[in-house]
């Protein structure tokens, strides 16, 4: 017994060893687990700021403020002393912070955020780890764009302009100018372009706001030429330059109701074009009739009427016009020519001439030369007669004919097209059918809400405004679309 004693004892030392060696181990376990548990929420949300860092910036590129906006985003996320950190990135003095780089062939930016933090350790120091430094970076990439805006500037709009202009003013404000292009055209009796697209990178943002006109111009509705000059604008930056976002935005208050041809024989494109009809009870400003006129001819870039033929209810023949649904026709006009004309166009390759119906398109599903075809034809001369409901119909045809082959536009990138239509016109049901305009405008736009949207092309989208005070979060929608599309 008096040997045992001592070996006991010898054991308990033994013991009191592995457990101080064991209970060591288990803190610095539970401490490694606690303090890498901390430091893994910490990353995470290291992670969450400087990822919403870069897209804050990128999104305001155009600005010309983006890393003022990400160091905003990334103390709104990682707010200082954040579960202890002792020292965080400084967004505004690190150079390691913010960088920003530019494809100057696709024109994409790039724009990267890095941050580290330090964290103080609790349990870890027994091993001497004193901190902990977690590290991560964020990218965003904003594709650039080539832009085409077209604004309605017929009578109709009025007093509404000056809101339409503020308005548009600030959509272009949004754009980049040193990476972007923009190219402004106006339409009424016909379509000029104010400020062409440019061939590099970039615009000219203060004179492209400052063209916007400043008061109505004034005319009718020549949506057809309108739109053609915004698609040829595209056409015009060189192959393998193009932005990998190529957009043509439309702004109306209307209907298609024009035509361009050649009329008279001169080669040179002009517009013939009816009043909107028939007569609506909601028409506050007197801009829809039962008797409408025909007017022409207008050229299709000036508007000038060269010459000017009109019809009216109260003037004598030749220019006498009765109901929308009467088969009289100008005099000097009495046949629409066998396809449109365009001559004017900057673009090579662009076609100069469309029929004024096709089969190919649908019409609320059913074909556009059934639903919304010509009548009385002649076979003597070829031609169909140059009559309000021939000349409305093929107004709103070619409209939709143009916008399908801007669609299919096989330059670098597919072209998405936006419209907004503003006011009570927009929804009255006009024409020979009688059909909403906004329905025409869904489908141009190739809108999915529209019952004849194709999904082999790209998917645009129509914004109604219906007031004037409406208009600005109709371009602002669009101003959402176009970011979302180029992140």
């Amino acid at each position: 017994m008096a040997g045992l004693k001592p070996r006991l004892a010898r054991e308990d030392g033994f013991a009191l060893i592995q457990m101080a060696f064991g209970l060591t181990f288990l803190l610095l376990m539970s401490g490694l687990a606690l303090d890498t548990g901390r430091a893994y929420v910490v990353k995470a949300q290291l992670s969450k700021a400087v990822d919403g860092a870069a897209l804050g910036a990128a999104r305001s590129l155009n600005s010309g403020t983006p890393r003022t906006e990400a160091a905003r985003i990334f103390r709104a996320n990682f707010p200082t002393n954040y579960l202890g950190t002792s020292s965080v990135t400084d967004p505004d003095t690190d150079p390691g912070f913010f960088s920003m780089s530019t494809d100057a062939v696709t024109g994409i930016n790039v724009v990267s955020v890095a941050a580290t933090a330090t964290l103080p350790t609790t349990f870890m120091r027994l091993g001497n780890f004193e901190s902990v430094t977690v590290k991560s970076s964020g990218e965003a990439t904003r594709r650039m764009v080539d832009l085409s805006l077209i604004l309605d500037v017929s009578s109709s709009i009025g007093s509404k302009w000056s809101v339409v202009r503020d308005a548009s003013r600030r959509f272009i404000t949004s754009f980049d100018e040193a990476h972007d292009r923009v190219s402004l055209l106006t339409f009424s009796n016909g379509a000029q372009v104010l400020d062409p697209m440019p061939s590099p990178r970039g615009f000219n943002k203060s004179k492209v706001i400052a063209d916007v006109p400043s008061t109505l111009p004034g005319g009718s509705t020549n949506m057809v030429e309108g739109l053609y000059r915004g698609w040829d604008e595209l056409r015009t930056v060189p192959a393998g330059t193009q932005s990998g976002l190529r957009i043509i935005v439309l702004f109306t208050d209307g209907a298609s109701n024009g035509v361009p041809g050649d009329y008279d024989g001169s080669g040179i494109a002009k517009t013939l074009r009816t009043w909107d009809f028939p007569h609506s009870a909601n028409d506050p400003d007197s801009q829809t009739w039962n008797d409408p006129h025909i007017d022409g001819l207008y050229d299709t870039a000036t508007g000038v009427a060269a010459p000017s033929y009109t019809c009216s209810s109260v003037t004598p023949l030749p220019y006498r016009c009765l109901d929308w649904n009467t088969t009289v026709t100008l005099q000097n006009v009495p046949y629409l020519p066998l396809a449109t004309l365009h001559t004017h166009h900057r673009s090579s390759g662009i076609p100069t001439s469309f029929p004024f119906q096709t089969s190919t398109l649908k019409v609320n599903g059913s074909a556009q030369n059934a639903v919304r075809g010509l009548r009385h034809f002649n076979a003597s001369t070829g031609k169909y007669p140059a009559e309000i409901f021939n000349i409305n119909n093929a107004a709103r045809n070619v409209l939709e004919i143009i916008a399908n082959a801007a669609r299919n536009d096989n330059g670098d990138y597919k072209i998405r097209i936006y419209t907004i239509g503003m006011g009570y016109l927009i929804q009255d049901q006009l024409g020979t059918m009688p059909e909403m305009p906004e329905d025409i405008l869904k489908r141009i736009s190739n809108d999915k809400r529209s019952a004849d949207y194709d999904s082999t092309q790209l998917e645009g989208k129509y914004f109604y405004a219906p007031t004037v005070d409406d208009v600005s979060a109709a371009f602002e929608g669009i101003q959402n679309q176009i970011l979302r599309l180029s992140k």
